[in-house]
């Protein structure tokens, strides 16, 4: 296995119709506190309501694993909706080597994506339209092998979103964690190679 994709050549920031896409910076803490702290986006999330200063601490070590090097790299957007220049969401890319069960190793990576938007522009196709930039990012710009998501089956809003993409759904798996209103959650796994990609 090589080394990791090189996300210091990246150009910034990533424009696309209504979004501008960028690092996210300890300047975005307020901004995104504004929404990861509210219980109707962090309900399929993998966290609770979050603290400004979880949100701080969170950025910050977002922030270390998308410096060169880093064990577990990841890219850390700011959403910015370009008619207001506000920051009304954040997305993310998280880097992996593909896997070998042979003896020749992979030189490959893969990444998986995620988004959370402010629930007051939500609804209008901007998740759609940053992940979209995602993945011009990870198979174009990174040369990644396949790309990955996941989404509560009863988010509704992030499987069309994911559908909309073009990923697959690749399975769902039954009572996979349990919810923070106490019932057991399904999970859809959704994927699509390099070579399936349309860009």
């Amino acid at each position: 296995m090589t080394g990791s994709p090189e996300l210091t050549g990246l150009v910034w920031p990533r424009l696309t119709d209504r979004l501008a896409l960028r690092p996210l910076t300890l300047d975005d803490v307020d901004a995104v506190h504004a929404f990861r702290s509210l219980p109707e986006v962090v309900l399929h999330l993998s966290h609770d309501v979050l603290t400004r200063e979880q949100v701080l601490t969170r950025i910050a070590q977002r922030i270390e694993r998308g410096r060169p090097g880093a064990a577990e790299p990841l890219l850390a957007l700011a959403v910015e909706e370009l008619r207001t220049g506000r920051v009304v969401g954040d997305v993310m890319l998280r880097l992996e080597p593909s896997r070998s069960i042979g003896r020749t190793p992979t030189h490959e990576w893969e990444g998986t994506i995620g988004y959370a938007l402010h629930p007051d522009v939500q609804g209008r196709g901007l998740a759609a339209e940053a992940a979209a930039e995602l993945l011009v990012i990870g198979f174009r710009d990174l040369g990644l092998r396949r790309i990955t998501a996941d989404a509560y089956a009863d988010n509704v809003a992030s499987n069309r979103v994911l559908r909309r993409l073009g990923m697959r759904q690749e399975a769902m798996i039954r009572a996979k964690s349990l919810g923070k209103d106490g019932t057991w959650l399904d999970d859809n796994s959704w994927a699509m190679l390099r070579d399936e990609w349309p860009g």
